[in-house]
């Protein structure tokens, strides 16, 4: 359910937000291209420590030829292109930071992404607040994930496949139940959405999304649900193909989702690309399961676009989710700036 307790300081901080927004991008690409050089760095310097290490143990009247040697070899290593079957990040096992790509990089770019986003979670981690993320790439289906399958409360998030699914189904309703879309999706209305579930009920949904692949997001006796970043990216990868559909329907239902409530994707990048979004948030007190701050959302990058879902239970943090949301776009850009190949790398 959408709990509007801090709508009123956040929607004033929005124009201060947006008149600094394209400093601190720069700001941020530039930290974040700083951090995976430093990672990068630290992958390599661990590598070599490693060899130094094995050779004083072998012979260590030989220590600084070998350490030169382990040195060189280990750099070597580490920036080899990787020749491994590309993963879909969908299909990909996701415990912890996992990064797949279309395209040969050598490991150690690899892991200065990962350090860099690392350094995100950790910010939220070390207040005391748990996410998981999945960033989904629509030309390649390569991305990041983070934890995607850990289970969260939907809250209001729930709302942008129902009533997708409503309109997909009945073009006709958009425009019997006009303002009560606009409001269930742009203002996360509950009375709205209510309405619309009184109205066509939950079995129809609930077929949809089983045939997306996402069986395990049902609407039984609430009107809210549970998700995970794997299964709510499958359902979003069907909203993205809705709205590009060239439908008449659709290109006048998408205009909705630009700008909604409390979405941490819109404003992060919402000033620099078109973003379709919809977040739910809710608080029932610390540690509890329903107190959630949720996003997902496509986000139209140029000839890059990407579907990004982040579930948290880091209720008011929007700048701390905001600043995952910089890292995560920086990473993509990163990642789909570098030649097309076929290769992928699993860190962990």
């Amino acid at each position: 359910m959408a709990y509007r307790k801090n709508h009123k300081t956040f929607s004033e901080s929005r124009k201060k937000k947006k008149r600094t927004k394209r400093s601190r991008q720069v700001f941020r690409q530039k930290l974040f291209l700083c951090t995976v050089m430093m990672g990068s760095v630290v992958f390599l310097s661990a590598a070599a420590f490693q060899k130094i290490s094995d050779g004083q143990a072998n012979k260590a009247e030989n220590i600084s030829k070998e350490g030169a040697e382990a040195k060189t070899a280990a750099e070597t290593e580490v920036n080899e292109e990787t020749e491994e079957p590309f993963i879909n990040i969908l299909e990909a096992e996701s415990s912890e930071m996992t990064i797949t790509w279309d395209a040969a990089f050598s490991e150690s770019f690899f892991a200065g992404i990962a350090s860099a986003l690392n350094e995100e979670t950790s910010a939220l981690t070390e207040e005391g607040y748990s996410v998981a993320f999945l960033l989904y790439d629509l030309n390649t289906g390569g991305g990041i994930s983070y934890y995607a399958d850990e289970i969260y409360y939907s809250a209001s998030v729930i709302k942008a496949p129902y009533v997708t699914w409503l309109v997909q189904t009945y073009p006709e309703m958009l425009m019997d139940y006009y303002s009560v879309i606009e409001n269930t999706i742009s203002w996360s209305s509950n009375s709205d959405y209510f309405t619309l579930i009184n109205n066509f009920g939950k079995s129809g949904f609930n077929s949809w999304t089983a045939q997306l692949g996402s069986s395990d997001i049902t609407l039984t006796d609430s009107s809210f649900g549970e998700i995970t970043c794997r299964s709510f990216t499958r359902i979003w990868i069907e909203i993205y193909e809705y709205f590009m559909s060239g439908d008449e329907t659709a290109e006048q239902f998408s205009s909705f989702f630009i700008g909604t409530e409390n979405s941490c994707i819109y404003e992060t990048l919402g000033a620099e690309y078109t973003v379709y979004s919809k977040a739910g948030w809710y608080s029932e007190g610390e540690g509890s399961y329903y107190t959630v701050q949720n996003d997902a959302g496509i986000v139209m990058k140029e000839d890059n676009p990407y579907i990004l879902t982040i579930l948290s239970d880091a209720y008011g943090e929007l700048e701390l989710l905001g600043d995952l949301v910089a890292a995560a776009d920086q990473a993509h850009t990163a990642l789909s700036d570098q030649e097309k190949v076929e290769s992928s790398v699993h860190i962990q």
